[in-house]
C-alpha cells in the first residue's frame, strides 16, 4: 500500500510541471489591426468571423486596434497614430497579426518590421493586391478581396434587357480607388455592349440631384460609399439610404452588408467569411500546424444572394437567377397559402388584446404611478449619494481634491508607473507671503485668493492631470505621462498665470514658489519630499520661482 502511494506522489511530481509548461505554451497573443473603426458593419463582421475561430478563452488573447481611416485620413493624424503604436508595441509581444483592408495592410508593410519584428501577418479584405509588395515579406499571407464585377455585370445585363446605362457609384477612399482600378480593366471588355458612367466625385447633395435625374432604365452598381469629396464620412446604412431615398432604380452590390437594406443582390463578399478564413490561417500558424508563408488566397465572393422584396418590386423572375441563389425575406409557403386565415386571425387576436388592455388599464396606470414615485425616490438617493461622495473627496473651499484624496490618487498613479514603466512628475506649489495677505486683508479675502488659485490650477492643466489642496496655501499637482522638463514648463506657466491674476476688490499681485520632481521608483512620501525640498529651495532663493 505504501509503495503504491509513493508511486502516485512521484507521478504527480513529474506530471504537474509538464502540464504547467504545456498550459503556459498554449497561451498566445494575436493583434487584430483594422483599417476602419469599431461600429462600421464591415469591420465588426470581420471581428465576428475571427471570434468564431477564437472564442473568448484564455488560450488565445485577441487585442483589437482601429486605424479609423474612413473618418480620419490627414497626414498629421497618421503621424500621431504611428507614434501611438510605437508606444503600444513595447508592451505586448504578439504571436500573429491579422490585418483587415488596405490601410492596415499598407501600415504593416511600412512599419511592421519596426513595431512587430518577425511576427507572422495574415491579411484579409485587401483589394487590388500588388504581389510585388510581398517579395521581401515571406512571413505575410492572407485573403485578397476580389469582387466578382464581371459576373455581377453579366447578371445585370441578363436581368435588365432594357438597360439604358449602368451607373457605378464609388468613392475616392483608398479602398474605392483600388476597386476602381480593378473594375476599369474589366469594363474594357464591355465597350461595345454596355454604356456606363462612374460617379466617384460628389457631395451628398450632388449625388442626390444626379440620382433624381436618372433615366428609369438605368441600373445602379453600388461599390464603396464611405466619404464624399468634401471628406464627410458616410456609413453603409447612410449610403444606401441616401440612394434609396431619391431613386427608384434597381441597385446591385458586391458586399453583403448592403443586403436587406435596398439592393436587389449580387455575388456578395462576406466580411465574416473573410475574418474567419484569416483567423483559421492564424490558428494554423500559431499552432505550428502549417507553414503558410507567402500564401495568397483570392476570395471571389461566397454565393449569389438576393432580396425577395426587391425582386418583387422590380418584377424580376426568380427563375432567371443563377442556380443555387439564396433569397432573403422570402415568405414561407404556409403564409402565402393561408394569408386570409392569418389576416382574420390577427384581427380577432387584436380585438382580444384591446379588451384585455381596457380591463388592465387602471391597474397599469396605478403601477406606472408607483414606478414614477420609486424612480423619483431613487434619483434623490443617487443625487444625495453623489453629493456625499463629492464632499468626502473634495476640498470645500477650492473645489480641488482634498489632501486625503490627492494622496490616494498619487499612490494609484505610482502603481501604474511601476507596472507599465511610465513617466510621472509632481509639482508642489506654495503661495508666497500668504500669512501677510490674511493679516492685511482678512481671512475672507484670503479664502477668495485660494479659490482663485484653485481655478487657475484647474484651467491651466490637462484633463488627465490631478490637482489637490495639500494644506493651507500649499497645492500638489500630479502629472501622469510627463517628464521633468515638461513638468517644469507647466510649473513656469502656472507661476506666470498666478502673477498676472487679478483679485476683485484689491490691487494685489500674487506670487508663488514651485518645486518639481520626477518619479524614479520612489515611494509616494519620498517623491513628495523631493518636490517639497525643491519648493523650499525656491523660497530660499527669493520666492516667485520654479526649482526642479
Amino acid at each position: 500500500m505504501i509503495k503504491i502511494k509513493n508511486l502516485i506522489i512521484i507521478l504527480l511530481l513529474i506530471t504537474v510541471p509538464f502540464l504547467m509548461t504545456v498550459d503556459a505554451a498554449a497561451k498566445k497573443n494575436i493583434l487584430v489591426l483594422h483599417s476602419y473603426h469599431q461600429g462600421l458593419e464591415w469591420t465588426d463582421q470581420i471581428s465576428e468571423g475571427i471570434r468564431s475561430v477564437f472564442p473568448y478563452k484564455d488560450e488565445v488573447k485577441i487585442y483589437y486596434e482601429y486605424l479609423d481611416t474612413k473618418r480620419n485620413y490627414s497626414q498629421k493624424y497618421y503621424e500621431k497614430l504611428i507614434s501611438l503604436y510605437r508606444e503600444k508595441a513595447r508592451i505586448i509581444n504578439f504571436d500573429a497579426i491579422i490585418v483587415s483592408d488596405n490601410a492596415a495592410f499598407n501600415f504593416i508593410l511600412k512599419y511592421g518590421e519596426e513595431l512587430y519584428p518577425q511576427t507572422p501577418v495574415i491579411f484579409c479584405g485587401v483589394n487590388n493586391l500588388n504581389k510585388n509588395l510581398l517579395k521581401n515579406h515571406e512571413d505575410i499571407c492572407g485573403i485578397v478581396e476580389k469582387a466578382e464585377h464581371r459576373k455581377i455585370i453579366n447578371l445585370i445585363l441578363k436581368l435588365h434587357p432594357d438597360l439604358n446605362k449602368l451607373i457605378i457609384i464609388n468613392d475616392q477612399t483608398l479602398t474605392g480607388k483600388n476597386i476602381k482600378s480593378e473594375l476599369k480593366l474589366i469594363l474594357k471588355e464591355y465597350e461595345n455592349r454596355l454604356d456606363y458612367e462612374i460617379w466617384d466625385s460628389f457631395t451628398i447633395d450632388e449625388l442626390q440631384n444626379r440620382l433624381v435625374k436618372m433615366d428609369k432604365n438605368n441600373v445602379i452598381y453600388l461599390l464603396v460609399l464611405n466619404r464624399d469629396k468634401n471628406g464627410n464620412f458616410i456609413s453603409y446604412n447612410q449610403g444606401i439610404n441616401i440612394i434609396r431615398g431619391v431613386s427608384n432604380n434597381p441597385i446591385y452590390g458586391a458586399w453583403d452588408f448592403f443586403l436587406g437594406k435596398g439592393i436587389v443582390g449580387g455575388k456578395l463578399i462576406s466580411a465574416q467569411a473573410q475574418g474567419r478564413e484569416a483567423a483559421l490561417m492564424a490558428k494554423k500558424i500559431i499552432s505550428d500546424q502549417k507553414d503558410l508563408s507567402g500564401k495568397v488566397v483570392y476570395d471571389n465572393g461566397n454565393d449569389y444572394f438576393f432580396d425577395y422584396l426587391e425582386l418583387k418590386e422590380f418584377d424580376i423572375n426568380k427563375d432567371e437567377l443563377p442556380a443555387n441563389s439564396k433569397i432573403i425575406n422570402q415568405p414561407e409557403p404556409f403564409l402565402e397559402k393561408n394569408y386570409q386565415f392569418l389576416f382574420w386571425g390577427l384581427i380577432f387576436l387584436a380585438a382580444i388584446i384591446v379588451v384585455l388592455l381596457i380591463i388592465f388599464y387602471f391597474k397599469y396606470k396605478e403601477k406606472k404611478k408607483i414606478e414614477k414615485l420609486n424612480r423619483e425616490l431613487e434619483e434623490k438617493v443617487r443625487a444625495r449619494t453623489k453629493e456625499l461622495r463629492k464632499m468626502v473627496i473634495t476640498d470645500e473651499l477650492t473645489g480641488l481634491f482634498n489632501r486625503r484624496r490627492i494622496l490616494e490618487l498619487l499612490e494609484k498613479e505610482l502603481a501604474k508607473c511601476r507596472r507599465y514603466q511610465r513617466n510621472l512628475s509632481v509639482i508642489m506649489m506654495d503661495l508666497d507671503f500668504f500669512k501677510d495677505i490674511n493679516d492685511s486683508y482678512g481671512h475672507q479675502f484670503g479664502d477668495q485668493v485660494l479659490k482663485k488659485i484653485g481655478y487657475i490650477l484647474q484651467e491651466n492643466t490637462r484633463k488627465l492631470d490631478l490637482v489637490g489642496r495639500y494644506g493651507g496655501e500649499e497645492f500638489l499637482l500630479i502629472l501622469p505621462e510627463t517628464e521633468l522638463e515638461k513638468a517644469s514648463l507647466v510649473a513656469e506657466k502656472l507661476r506666470q498665470k498666478i502673477k498676472k491674476a487679478e483679485i476683485k476688490g484689491q490691487d494685489l499681485r500674487l506670487t508663488a514658489s514651485f518645486g518639481t520632481a520626477q518619479f524614479d521608483d520612489d515611494l509616494s512620501h519620498q517623491l513628495i519630499k523631493k518636490a517639497d525640498d525643491l519648493l523650499y529651495k525656491a523660497k530660499a532663493k527669493g520666492r516667485d520661482r520654479v526649482e526642479s
